[in-house]
């Protein structure tokens, strides 16, 4: 698959992208990535394990070029119930993307939660395929090291549906979380949706997490469906799913990109 161990290297207090991270545009870093890093930065900061981040949002408000970047996070309320964190990343002081999460208190309600199983099929005995179509030309990266099984794909006329995994860590040696995990493949969302009438490509400038509770194994399944107008602009979003069930949505404003 890659030579690469992971989508970043540590570098004293930066953090240098590898190849693995990059996107088809050109020397940059994959959105799904930088989600990644400001995932790990807010959850650094979480400061009780009975805390789940029920509500991440990612603005990526720059390209980030493969070369070291900081990470910083500051707490903006901490409370009984609720803790907000905020999570910047920039390069040569310069902000280049920016995330918010609501961290919010779980507690016993004595009720057994329904049994909703996904619905389509997978991860099991659905064939590998790839996030994009061969063929394009695009520069190698994180778009080709993610796993997809894809049950309806991104020609469907309706909603496309996948099972994902990227199994590179985020750092050596260091598993990612489910929220690092999760947040790195949601990114895919603008790939993966149904490519429908309107040309592309189209590209995320956000990710916005809603979750209510962590993904439970190595397999995110998404069910994504997208609109778009003649403008340029449009929507991208998913129901997300683990083996058990449902465990949340993503939303993503999209816009058209030209293959650079």
């Amino acid at each position: 698959m890659s030579e690469y161990q992971s989508l970043f290297l540590p570098d004293g207090d930066l953090f240098v992208p590898t190849e693995a991270a990059g996107n088809p545009w050109g020397e940059l870093t994959g959105g799904g990535p930088v989600a990644g890093l400001l995932a790990r930065a807010i959850e650094q900061a979480i400061d009780d394990p009975d805390r789940l981040v029920a509500r991440l949002t990612v603005d990526l408000m720059r390209p980030v070029p493969r070369r070291g970047l900081e990470v910083s996070h500051r707490v903006l309320r901490s409370g009984k119930r609720l803790q907000v964190i905020e999570a910047c990343l920039t390069l040569d002081g310069t902000e280049v993307a920016h995330a918010v999460a609501q961290a919010v208190h779980r507690s016993e309600t004595g009720e057994t939660a329904p049994v909703q199983p996904p619905p389509f099929a997978g991860p099991d005995g659905v064939p590998d395929g790839s996030l994009v179509p061969a063929g394009l030309g695009l520069r190698w990266g994180v778009h080709d090291v993610v796993e997809v099984r894809w049950i309806a794909d991104q020609s469907s006329r309706g909603p496309s549906r996948a099972w994902m995994r990227m199994p590179l860590p985020l750092l050596p040696d260091e598993p990612p979380s489910p929220l690092v995990h999760t947040a790195v493949l949601v990114d895919c969302i603008s790939a993966a949706s149904p490519v429908g009438s309107r040309v592309g490509p189209w590209i995320n400038t956000d990710i916005t997490l809603y979750l209510h509770r962590e993904l439970d194994g190595e397999w995110l399944g998404m069910e994504m469906e997208r609109d778009t107008e003649s403008t340029g602009v449009g929507t991208a979003r998913a129901r997300l799913f683990d083996r058990h069930g449902p465990i949340g949505v993503a939303d993503e404003a999209v816009l058209v990109n030209q293959l650079g």
